[in-house]
């Protein structure tokens, strides 16, 4: 099983990989939903079933998630990360139905994915790069994984942070939460839309550091996107409403999927 960025400061489980140093590109992994229905109470004997979503994305590609209402992209990102199971449907990450996983199993895939989130806020009693280390705790903080630390602070642009991070700007809290989520070399991260938080302008320049990120390490990325102008970034675009998929577009793009598919079209 790969790694799968992790921000919520779950301790990945005894054994795992070495961290990789941030030179390295990792491959991302495919995802396939199969009618996922997430949303929504329970259903009854009068309900019309819903079509659920239903979508094939491959190793590496960035995908915007644009929904409306915005709720839907979120409890998407959720289940593909193993927070919630899909009331329908099938999830699965590089082969492994994630909804079907339960007990150890489902810890130890949620010990390695990836979301970046205001849900999951730094900690405010330990320092910058105390956060990013947050994952590997317990004495598993060798020099090597310091040494990764560092340059993926400076890789996103934190390096220069200093003091307690509850009394940092918003913008420099992002960034940390980042690198964090890049620190055990994630092969999948799921990432909410810093427009919600952020000023657009700022927004923007932590949108430019995930989507450098992405494009030098070659993770999957999907993201929960609140605008279009967040959307557009991101290789393809997948639009929804009312709980299905109105629209599926390529926005950029060189990978062989992504290549096959717009000669298909052509």
């Amino acid at each position: 099983m790969g790694h799968y960025g992790l921000v919520t400061g779950t301790q990945p489980p005894a054994g795992g990989e070495p961290v990789a140093p941030v030179a390295g590109r990792f491959a991302g992994v495919p995802i396939e939903l199969s009618d996922v229905v997430c949303w929504g109470g329970a259903v009854t004997a009068n309900d019309v079933a819903p079509e659920g979503v239903t979508l094939s994305v491959p190793p590496g590609q960035s995908v915007a998630l644009l929904s409306q209402p915005p709720d839907v992209a979120t409890c998407l990102l959720d289940s593909v990360a193993g927070l919630s199971r899909p009331r329908s449907g099938r999830v699965r990450v590089d082969g492994i139905l994630v909804d079907r996983l339960g007990g150890a199993d489902l810890d130890r895939y949620r010990a390695g994915r990836g979301l970046i989130s205001e849900r999951f806020p730094l900690l405010p009693s330990l320092s910058v790069t105390g956060n990013v280390l947050a994952l590997p705790l317990a004495g598993r903080v060798d020099r090597l994984t310091r040494e990764r630390a560092a340059r993926l602070l400076e890789l996103t642009g934190a390096a220069r942070l200093t003091g307690s991070v509850a009394r940092l700007p918003a913008e420099d809290q992002w960034r940390i939460m980042i690198a964090r989520a890049l620190l055990p070399s994630p092969r999948l991260v799921l990432a909410e839309d810093p427009m919600s938080v952020l000023d657009p302008r700022a927004a923007g320049r932590i949108l430019d550091v995930l989507m450098d990120a992405h494009a030098t390490l070659g993770f999957t990325l999907l993201l929960a996107a609140d605008r279009l102008a967040s959307a557009v970034r991101c290789q393809r675009q997948v639009s929804l409403a009312n709980g299905t998929v109105v629209e599926d577009e390529i926005t950029s793009g060189d990978d062989a999927w992504t290549r096959s598919r717009i000669d298909r079209i052509g």
